[in-house]
């Protein structure tokens, strides 16, 4: 089975809407480009080639990092690590120079995305760190 990457996406799109996003999930071919492992940046290890590192030209990648250190931390409470993800996003792009509209959109998607679909990864990271640490 092949992976979809974003070069895949300029093919299939024309690149036009995926380069107004100014997307990037930090993969080529199923690796990271930075040269760490899948998952290292914004997603999970199969996720990562999907979630963009990148949105409207805002690198999100450190807020990302931050945010499963929270996850990955036993006992820390899944509510405050999300909450906190979004105000590093926001402080991020404001650093980058995104614009109230865009820091607010970036920072809202992805706490939206990490407050619905993040129990999982949470949990997992909760029972891996935990155990490590008794």
């Amino acid at each position: 089975m092949k992976n979809f990457d974003l070069d895949m996406a300029h093919k299939v799109c024309g690149g036009g809407f995926w380069s107004f996003l100014k997307f990037d999930s930090g993969t080529f071919n199923g690796v990271r480009r930075d040269g760490n492992a899948l998952g290292a940046g914004c997603g999970t290890v199969k996720s990562d080639a999907f979630i963009p590192d990148l949105l409207f030209g805002i690198d999100i990648s450190q807020a990302c990092s931050q945010h499963d250190q929270s996850y990955a931390t036993c006992g820390f409470d899944k509510d405050d690590a999300d909450a906190s993800f979004s105000s590093n996003i926001r402080a991020d792009c404001d650093i980058q120079g995104g614009g109230y509209f865009t820091c607010n959109v970036v920072s809202g998607a992805y706490y939206l995305g990490v407050s619905i679909f993040g129990d999982s990864a949470y949990k997992n990271a909760q029972a891996e760190s935990c155990l490590v640490s008794k």
